[in-house]
C-alpha cells in the first residue's frame, strides 16, 4: 500500500487535532459553567491524576513500536504482539497503583470515584494509543484523525447530555469511558480487516528485550513528562484546595487547546526523523529548521493576543467566577512557545537516539518544577503553579539547545532572521488588537489581529508568495 506524503500526514493530523481541541475546549468551557470552581476543580484534579499513572501503563513501548517498526516494517507484528502483552499486565499493575494512591492520600469519596472511573478510561486509551502507534509506524495517519474527531464528539454529546440531565459528576467520567472503548474497537478494526495484523497478545523473550531496552529511556522521559505537566494541579489540590485547581484548570485548558499545533506536527515528523537520520542528514536539517519556523509563526501571535485579551476571554467565556484564572492565563501563554518547541526538540531526540539525553533533560526540569511549585503554590496558589510551569517550559528549551548540535547543525542566522520578521509582524498585529479592544470592542480586536498579521508577515517577508502557493495547494490537496 502506497505511503502517504508527509504533508498528507501532518494536514490530516492538523486537521484532526484542530476540530479536536476545538470541541474539547467547548466540552470544557460547558462543564466549568455548569458545575463551578469546585466542581470543576475536582473534575480537572481526577482527569490529571490519572493522566500520570496512564503513563505506567505504556512506558515507552509505543514509541519504540513506531520508531522501530518504521525501520523494519516485516517485523511489526512480532514487536506489536509482544507490546500488547506488555501492556495488559501494565494495565492491571497501573490500576492497582491508582486505587491504592488515591486512597493513601485520603481524599473525599466522591473524588475516589472519578478516579476509579477515570483510570478505565486510561486502560483504553493506552490501548489505541499502541493500535495508532502501528499505523504511524506505516505512516498512515488518517484512521487516528477519523477516531480523534469521533471519540471526542461522543465525549461532548454525551457530557453535554449528562450535564443537562444534571447527573452527578461521575457521569462526566463516563463520558470520557464509553468513547475510549468504542475508539479502541474502531482502530482494532482498521489494524486487523485492513491492514490484516493478528490482534493477539504474544510474548516473545526476545522481542521484549530488544523493545524494553529501546523503551527504558522513553519510559522516564514519558514519567517525568507526565509528572512536570501534571503535578501541578495535584498539589494545587493538597496545598490550596478544589476551588483553586478550578481556577488554575481554566488557563490550563486555554493553553492545552493549542497542542495540537506541535502534536500535530510531531506525529508526521517523529517517524521522518528517525529515517532522514539514517539516510538524509540534509533532509533531517532542513525538515527540523522549517519545524521551528511553522511553530513560530502559529505561536507566536497565539500568545501576544490572548495575553492582550485575557480578561475578556476569561470574564466572556467562563464567567466572573473565575477572575482568579486571567493572570495565571497571561502567565501560562508566555510558556507556550516553549512548550511547543520543547515538543519538537523532544521528538527529534527521541527519534535520533538521544533518548538518554531527553530522558535526562526532562527528569531535571522536572524536579525544578516540581520545588517551584512546593515553594510558590502556598504564596500565589494558582499563579505560583503557572510561574512554575512557564519556568520549567524555559528551562527545558535552554537545556535542549545544547544536545541538538550533536544531531544536527543549528542555522541560528535563519533562525534570527525568522523571530525579527515574525516578531515585527506580531507586535504591529498586537498593538491593533489591544487599541481596537479598546476603542471598539473584542470581537472586532479578533477580526482585524486576524487580518493584520498574515498581511504583516507577507511585508517583512516571515511568508513568502511561493510558500503561500505551497500551502494553498497543501489545502487543496
Amino acid at each position: 500500500m502506497t505511503q502517504p506524503s508527509l504533508a498528507k500526514n501532518t494536514a490530516f493530523m492538523t486537521l484532526a487535532s484542530v476540530l479536536q481541541k476545538v470541541i474539547s475546549f467547548v466540552y470544557f468551557t460547558i462543564v466549568a459553567r455548569n458545575v463551578g470552581a469546585e466542581g470543576t476543580g475536582k473534575y480537572f484534579f481526577a482527569l490529571s491524576f490519572t493522566t500520570i499513572f496512564v503513563v505506567f501503563v505504556d512506558l515507552g513501548l509505543t514509541n519504540v513500536l513506531v520508531r522501530e517498526g518504521a525501520k523494519v516494517k516485516e517485523k511489526l507484528q512480532q514487536y506489536f504482539s509482544t507490546v500488547l502483552a506488555a501492556k495488559m499486565l501494565l494495565g492491571v499493575l497501573s490500576y492497582i497503583a491508582v486505587f491504592i494512591v488515591i486512597n493513601a492520600m485520603g481524599y473525599h469519596i466522591e473524588t475516589k470515584h472519578l478516579v476509579y472511573v477515570s483510570a478505565i478510561t486510561m486502560l483504553f486509551d493506552s490501548l489505541h494509543l499502541t493500535l495508532y502507534g502501528l499505523l504511524r509506524s506505516l505512516g498512515h495517519l488518517k484512521y487516528e484523525a477519523i477516531g480523534i474527531i469521533g471519540s471526542q464528539l461522543l465525549t461532548l454529546i454525551l457530557g453535554s447530555t449528562f450535564l443537562y440531565l444534571r447527573l452527578p459528576l461521575i457521569y462526566l467520567m463516563i463520558a470520557f469511558l464509553i468513547p475510549s472503548f468504542l475508539n479502541v474497537v474502531y482502530v482494532g478494526a482498521v489494524v486487523t480487516k485492513k491492514y490484516s495484523f493478528k490482534f493477539i497478545p504474544k510474548y516473545d523473550p526476545q522481542v521484549f528485550k530488544f523493545i524494553f531496552k529501546i523503551a527504558i529511556p522513553f519510559a522516564l522521559a514519558a514519567i517525568f513528562s507526565r509528572v512536570y505537566g501534571y503535578i501541578d494541579s495535584i498539589l494545587l489540590s493538597k496545598l490550596a484546595g478544589d476551588e483553586v485547581v478550578g481556577w488554575y484548570s481554566i488557563p490550563y485548558k486555554v493553553a492545552y487547546a493549542f497542542q495540537f499545533i506541535p502534536l500535530a506536527l510531531v506525529a508526521a515528523l517523529y517517524p521522518r526523523f528517525s529515517e532522514y537520520f539514517v539516510h538524509d542528514k540534509e533532509k533531517l536539517h532542513y525538515v527540523f529548521h522549517q519545524g521551528i519556523k511553522y511553530l513560530l509563526l502559529i505561536s507566536l501571535p497565539i500568545v501576544v493576543g490572548i495575553s492582550i485579551l485575557a480578561q475578556d476571554i476569561v470574564i466572556g467565556v467562563f464567567t466572573t467566577e473565575y477572575l482568579n484564572s486571567i493572570l495565571p492565563l497571561q502567565i501560562l501563554m508566555v510558556g507556550i512557545v516553549f512548550g511547543f518547541l520543547n515538543m519538537h526538540f523532544g521528538a527529534l531526540l527521541n527519534a535520533c537516539n538521544r533518548q538518554v539525553s531527553q530522558t535526562t533533560l526532562v527528569g531535571i526540569v522536572m524536579i525544578i518544577n516540581i520545588i517551584l511549585n512546593i515553594i510558590l503554590i502556598p504564596k500565589f496558589g494558582a499563579v505560583g503553579a503557572a510561574i512554575a510551569a512557564v519556568g520549567g517550559n524555559v528551562v527545558l528549551s535552554l537545556l535542549t539547545i545544547f544536545i541538538i548540535p550533536r544531531i544536527t547543525k543549528i542555522n541560528f542566522t535563519f533562525l534570527i532572521k525568522a523571530v525579527v520578521q515574525i516578531g515585527v509582524a506580531v507586535g504591529v498585529m498586537g498593538f491593533v488588537v489591544w487599541y481596537t479592544n479598546i476603542y471598539i470592542n473584542f470581537v472586532s480586536a479578533i477580526v482585524l489581529g486576524a487580518v493584520v498579521y498574515p498581511v504583516m508577515l507577507f511585508v517583512t517577508r516571515g511568508v513568502t508568495k511561493e510558500q503561500l502557493k505551497e500551502a494553498i495547494l497543501l489545502v487543496k490537496k
